[in-house]
């Protein structure tokens, strides 16, 4: 199953801190994820942090079960598009890239 996983301070300094709920919404061939207000109830992700090397890291996994659904599969090459509050997850091919519009 595929299993895509982000984590660490780039992705705090977006919005995505821990105990944030993120929506998931494809469209395009682009998987858009983006920060909620935690009242809220329609989230399908929730950031997290984990214990590395004595330090807290947050980290935000999409696992098999969402990427299938979208397409995605293991081994699949993607791009991402950084922006406060928002990451577009687009998947590319070996010969060419996509951006989400």
């Amino acid at each position: 199953m595929p299993e895509l996983v982000l984590q660490g301070k780039y992705i705090e300094e977006l919005g995505f801190t821990t105990g944030v709920l993120v929506s998931a919404v494809y469209q395009d061939a682009c998987l858009t994820l983006s920060t909620l207000a935690a009242t809220n109830t329609s989230s399908v992700i929730c950031v997290t942090s984990r214990l590395m090397r004595g330090k807290e890291r947050t980290q935000l996994i999409l696992d098999g079960f969402l990427l299938k659904r979208y397409g995605f599969n293991a081994g699949d090459r993607v791009v991402l598009h950084l922006m406060p509050n928002t990451i577009q997850i687009t998947k590319i091919n070996f010969y060419a890239t996509a951006r989400c519009s």
